[in-house]
Parts: structure tokens; C-alpha cells; sequence
């Protein structure tokens, strides 16, 4: 099996690996509390942690196991590879547990927000209408929750941008050169 063909065939198990730790993941934290995603300003930036360690360390197994060295173009390919097969996941897990699981999650997920924020801007001490002219501009937050085909793509399109700055910068860190040999013969006499 040649080395691309190699890099594919393991960004694509490690994608699927990291597609099913993502919606553990999420399930998890929807059954401690449905609306910690959403209201829990930490928890993304703790999620988005952890998944870079995992990049990290899948990118390093791959590296291993096709002998050691790739270039900055085979890590981004399987960072790439890897990042399209999240936010497929993500997209169809959201789709799923929006639609079908949970319908009326949007609804109360918008309001939890909404409390949130509102609270968060009360304890700056914003004057009330202040306030609802934020909430104005913000937006029904509903709408923007909503498992529709254009939020859908809107969420694909920022995961796979998101994912291949990450991917960029992971195969920048990561790219290894195989060392270059001298073959070192003995000169002959003449």
C-alpha cells in the first residue's frame, strides 16, 4: 500500500474514532444538563481543548504508523480528511438530536441563552433597556438554533474552516522530514 493511500485509510479511522468520542462526548454533557453547551461559556473552550489534544495525538499515531516522517502537505491532508468527517458527525448528531430526539431543544436552549445573557449584563450593571436593545440585536437566538438545511450548512461551513486553520497549524507543528543519508562507499585506489 503506498503512503497516501496509507495516510487515507488511517485519517479516516481516526476521524470515525474522533466522530464517536465527539458524540459521547455530547450526549453526555446533554444528559448532565441539556442546555451546558449553551449557557456554560467554559465548556466550548474546554471541548475545543480536548480535541486538539486529540488531533494532536492521532496525528502523532498516524506519523508512526507510516514510518516516522510526512511532509506539511500529508499531516494537512489527514488533518483535512479528519476535520471533514467531524463536522459531518456534528452536523448529523445536532440534526438528529434537534429533530428527532429532542425537538423542543432549540426553544428552551434559546431561552436558557437568553437568561444568561441577561443576567450575565445585569451583573455589569447595564441599565434595562440597555439590555433589550442587546437582546434586539442579538437576534432570535431560536431561529439561529434551529436544525434548518441553511444553519446546517452555516454550522458545516465554520466547523471545516475552523477544523483546517487547526489543520494547518497541527501539520506545521507536526510535519517531520526523513533525514537525509549520505552513502558513504569507500573510494576506490587508482
Amino acid at each position: 500500500m503506498d503512503k497516501s493511500t496509507l495516510i487515507t485509510k488511517l485519517s479516516l479511522k481516526y476521524g470515525f474514532i474522533l466522530g464517536a468520542v465527539l458524540i459521547v462526548i455530547s450526549l453526555t454533557l446533554y444528559f448532565i444538563d441539556p442546555f451546558m453547551l449553551y449557557t456554560n461559556f467554559a465548556m466550548p473552550f474546554i471541548i475545543l481543548i480536548v480535541f486538539i489534544a486529540l488531533l494532536v495525538f492521532s496525528g502523532i499515531n498516524i506519523r508512526k504508523e507510516i514510518g516516522g516522517y510526512w511532509t506539511f502537505g500529508e499531516a494537512f491532508k489527514s488533518f483535512l480528511i479528519i476535520a471533514l468527517i467531524l463536522s459531518i458527525t456534528s452536523v448529523l448528531y445536532n440534526v438528529v438530536l434537534m429533530k428527532f430526539i429532542d425537538p423542543d431543544l432549540p426553544a428552551k436552549a434559546a431561552a436558557a441563552i437568553e437568561d444568561s445573557q441577561r443576567a450575565m449584563m445585569e451583573k455589569f450593571g447595564m441599565a434595562s433597556e440597555q439590555i433589550d436593545e442587546a437582546m434586539t440585536k442579538a437576534g432570535n437566538m431560536e431561529e439561529k438554533l434551529a436544525p434548518t438545511l441553511k444553519n446546517s450548512f452555516t454550522s458545516f461551513g465554520v466547523s471545516i474552516a475552523m477544523y483546517a486553520v487547526l489543520g494547518l497549524i497541527l501539520a506545521a507543528i507536526l510535519k517531520k522530514k526523513e533525514p537525509v543519508t549520505f552513502n558513504t562507499l569507500p573510494q576506490q585506489e587508482a
